[in-house]
C-alpha cells in the first residue's frame, strides 16, 4: 500500500477490519514514502496495538538505493525476538546502514519530492490519456502509472527499447492483467516527454 502496479492507496479505515481478525497481517508499504506524512495511510502507528501486524518499508524506491536492497520492518517485540534467532547474523552491511541513515535524514529531498511528484504525475497521466489506444487505469499515489493498451504491448516494448533505449515494465507476470498492460515511472519532465514522443511515433505508424 500503495498497490503495485496500480498505485492505488487504501485508507487505514479500509485495512482496519483485517487487523481485527487477529490473523497475521503483513502490509508492504514500500511506496508509502512518496506521500507526505499528512497524506499517507501508513499503519506504522497501529503496530503497538496489534501484535498480529507487520509493516514492511523500503529505502530502495523513494531514495533510489536499489543496489543496496535496503529496507526494514516493524512489528511486536515478541515477534522480533523470535525472528532474531532465525535471521542471518550480518543481514545489513555497515555501508548500507550509513547510506540508509543518511537518506532518512535528508529532509530537503523528501520535501522536494512531495512537492514535485503530484503535479508531474498528473500532467504525465493527462498526456498519456490523450494518446490513442492508451488509458491510464487508476489515479496513482506512487511514482508510477499503470496503463492499458488496446492490444499486446510486447511489440511496443521492443520498439521503445531498440529505437529509443526506453524500457517499459510489461505486466505479463500479473495474471489479472496480462500483455495489454504496462507500467511506467514518473520521471523528470524531459524524460517523460521523451517517452511521450516515442509513443506518438509508434502509434502514428500503426
Amino acid at each position: 500500500n500503495p498497490h503495485n502496479p496500480s498505485g492505488h492507496l487504501w485508507s487505514r479505515n479500509h485495512l482496519q477490519p483485517l487487523l481485527e481478525t487477529g490473523a497475521l497481517v503483513v502490509v508492504d508499504e514500500a511506496f508509502m514514502d512518496f506521500l507526505p506524512p499528512a497524506a499517507n495511510e501508513s499503519l506504522i502507528a497501529a503496530v503497538p496495538e496489534y501484535p498480529n501486524l507487520i509493516v514492511l518499508r523500503s529505502l530502495t524506491k523513494f531514495y533510489g538505493l536499489a543496489g543496496l536492497r535496503l529496507g526494514y520492518a516493524l512489528s511486536s517485540p515478541e515477534r522480533w525476538q523470535r525472528w532474531r534467532a532465525w535471521r542471518d547474523p550480518w543481514s545489513v552491511n555497515s555501508l548500507a546502514i550509513i547510506a540508509g541513515v543518511t537518506a532518512l535524514g535528508d529532509r530537503p529531498f523528501q520535501e522536494h519530492t512531495w512537492q514535485w511528484l503530484p503535479p508531474t504525475r498528473h500532467a504525465f497521466a493527462a498526456a498519456l490519456n490523450a494518446l490513442p489506444k492508451l488509458k491510464v487505469v487508476t489515479k496513482s499515489k506512487a511514482n508510477f502509472l499503470l496503463i492499458q493498451a488496446t492490444g499486446s504491448i510486447l511489440p511496443l516494448q521492443t520498439y521503445l527499447l531498440q529505437q529509443h533505449r526506453i524500457l517499459i515494465r510489461d505486466c505479463c507476470s500479473f495474471p489479472e492483467l496480462g500483455a495489454s498492460y504496462f507500467r511506467v515511472a514518473v520521471r523528470r519532465d524531459s524524460e517523460n516527454q521523451g517517452l511521450l514522443e516515442a509513443l506518438r511515433a509508434y502509434y502514428q505508424c500503426q
